[in-house]
Parts: structure tokens; C-alpha cells; sequence
């Protein structure tokens, strides 16, 4: 088998049946592929949009790709995809959240892509979908010229966002490797995409736009919360554990992984200002990767803000909170898209 899709499945019934007729519409066989859906502990419809999906599909007689079902209890997203990806038989696996769709046809391509070059990772292009419909461009420099790169060239030559569906896998890459996702994390692909990207022996991007990636309120990306904070947090220690391990000091790509540590720390303190959170809850010097480091792949606007942070961490979270609003939707308790 060619490819397992793997579609972790939450509260999602009202976008479901959008995402499984895009899997279907990409031109494959129905040896070509299977469909690995993954119900979370979903409380809503979700399972039952699913059976009429699957009962429609029977009824029309055709051959279709296979469906692997894995109910669980409602463990998050990262668990999901583990469990998707321990399940899988493909050669490649394409991980593809269940509110967003792919685009008509691009699969195909892609995939042919990926096996003649025995891609490790093949990413690809993306679009911004908003809840009214409205298509927004992403852009993602690209200096690779079309080449096949280890990963840690390819990091340094394509600006690629960290998010898992934005790629397709060797299943037998992510084993071999023991890249899997971290549980209980909330943006646990900032955490997994680069490792993946970095160990790759073979990657290269395709300018195909191949995936859909819908924006609406209430998301985790969208809202705050102080376990956001935590996690990334998290996030930002594992990232610099991993960088120091596996880079060499002073290399280009050890500042790849240090400025994104630095990026997703000033996230954590805008996150604790939009909960009403006005000073940070420890001692920011016990951190290893604090003070932020002022270096020459910053952009103005980057060092400015980081030097600001490395003066004072109160001082930037007191400036901070003059200018946005506190999230009260968003506290402890609220139920948030698992994304």
C-alpha cells in the first residue's frame, strides 16, 4: 500500500464530511491508499456523520480505499496521530486534520513525487481558508531550486510553517527514527516538525498547493489559555535540548532552532498577557536559552523586541498588557479546538 491517511477525529461534524470527499476526489485507486480515522472521545455527531459517509459509499457499489476505525478516550490530538500511525500500512503517511480539506487532484502527483525520489519528507504548498470561505495566499520561500536535500539544508533554504499536515512521510522514516508526537502538548507540531525535518536524509517541497487549512474562532490557535503557555514552554526546552545535541555551535542551523525558541517564547508571554496574566511565573534566568540570543539572522524588528525582553521580562509583560485585551473566554475550564 502506497499511503495511509491519518484523520484524527473531535468534535469536527459539521467540516467532516468536507474533508473525507476531498481524500476521496485525488485520482488514486483503492489499492493506492487507506483511511485511518481516529475518534478522540468525540461527544458530538462526528462518528455517526462518519457511518452515513461510509454507508453512502457501499451503497454506490464502487471499490474504495480501506477504512481503519480506532475509537479511544479523548486524549489529544498528538495521541490520535500516534495512534493513526501505529495502525498504518503505507509506505507514506499523510497526516490531515478533519476540519480542514485537501485540494482536488493534488495527491497523485505528490505521492508519485515522494516514491521516485525516495523521499524521507515531501512538503508542499498551503492555503488559508476563513470560516466565510475566503481563499488567503501562504507564502513559503523556497531558495531549494527543486533539489532533493538532507534536512538540515533544506531548514535552512525553506521557510516552512511547523505543521504536521504540511508534508508527507516515510512510514518507515518516522519509525526508524522514533519521531512521533508528544502527548498532551497543545501545539505539539511546533515540537515534531522540525525534528522531522531535521533528520530527514531525502526531503525536498513541491509549489503544489495541495492542503486546505481552515481558520475559525474558537481554535486553540486562536484563543488563550495558560496551559498554552505551559506547554510551549515545554516545547521551547525540548527544541533547545534537541538543538544542542544534534547541531554544532555556531552553525547556521543552531540559530535556526535558537531564533525559533526565541519566537515561541515571546509567544508564551503574549499568551500570559491575553489571559491576565501580568508577570511570569518563575525565574526566566533558569532558563537556558534566556537571555534571548541577539544575533545576525534577526530581522530589526525581532532584535528590538528581544533585547526588550532581555532588559526586563516584567517590564515587556507590563508594555505588553497596555495593548491587547485579556481572553476571559479562554481560562482554565473552557473547551478549546484540539489542533
Amino acid at each position: 500500500m502506497r499511503l495511509s491517511i491519518v484523520m484524527p477525529i473531535y468534535n469536527v461534524s459539521k467540516w467532516l464530511g468536507r474533508c473525507i470527499a476531498s481524500i476521496r476526489n485525488q485520482g488514486l485507486t483503492a489499492q493506492d491508499y487507506e483511511i485511518i480515522a481516529v475518534n478522540d472521545g468525540s461527544t458530538d455527531d462526528s462518528m455517526d456523520v462518519l457511518a452515513a459517509f461510509r454507508a453512502e459509499e457501499e451503497k454506490a457499489g464502487q471499490p474504495i480505499a480501506p477504512w481503519i476505525i480506532i475509537n479511544q478516550e479523548n486524549r489529544g490530538l498528538s495521541a490520535a496521530r500516534n495512534a493513526g500511525l501505529r495502525a498504518a500500512h503505507g509506505t507514506y503517511v499523510w497526516f490531515v486534520d478533519s476540519d480542514d480539506y485537501l485540494e482536488p487532484g493534488c495527491l497523485r502527483k505528490l505521492l508519485e513525487k515522494a516514491e521516485k525520489n525516495r523521499l524521507d519528507v515531501l512538503c508542499f504548498g498551503l492555503q488559508l481558508v476563513g470560516e466565510n470561505g475566503d481563499i488567503i495566499h501562504y507564502d513559503i520561500p523556497d531558495r531549494t531550486e527543486g533539489n532533493v536535500l538532507k534536512g538540515e539544508e533544506f531548514m535552512l533554504k525553506v521557510d516552512m510553517p511547523p505543521a504536521a499536515w504540511a508534508a508527507l512521510y516515510r512510514r518507515g522514516y518516522l519509525q526508524s527514527n522514533d519521531l512521533k508526537f508528544y502527548v498532551g502538548l497543545l501545539h505539539e507540531d511546533q515540537e515534531f516538525t522540525p525534528r522531522a525535518y531535521f533528520k530527514a536524509r531525502r526531503i525536498a517541497f513541491d509549489p503544489t498547493i495541495a492542503y486546505n487549512y481552515v481558520q475559525r474562532e474558537g481554535s486553540i490557535m486562536k484563543s488563550a489559555n495558560p496551559k498554552k503557555s505551559a506547554d510551549m514552554l515545554i516545547i521551547c526546552q525540548r527544541l533547545w535540548d534537541f538543538a544542542m545535541e544534534n547541531t554544532q555551535i555556531e552553525s547556521s542551523i543552531r540559530y535556526l532552532f535558537i531564533n525559533r525558541i526565541s519566537f515561541l517564547f515571546s509567544q508564551v508571554l503574549s499568551n500570559f498577557c491575553r489571559c491576565g496574566i501580568k508577570d511570569f511565573p518563575g525565574d526566566e534566568n533558569l532558563l537556558p536559552y534566556y537571555p534571548l540570543s541577539i544575533n545576525k539572522y534577526l530581522s530589526k524588528r525581532e532584535r528590538y523586541k528581544y533585547e526588550l525582553i532581555n532588559s526586563s521580562v516584567h517590564l515587556y509583560l507590563s508594555l505588553y498588557s497596555k495593548f491587547v485585551k485579556t481572553d476571559t473566554s479562554a481560562q482554565p475550564g473552557s473547551k478549546l479546538r484540539q489542533r
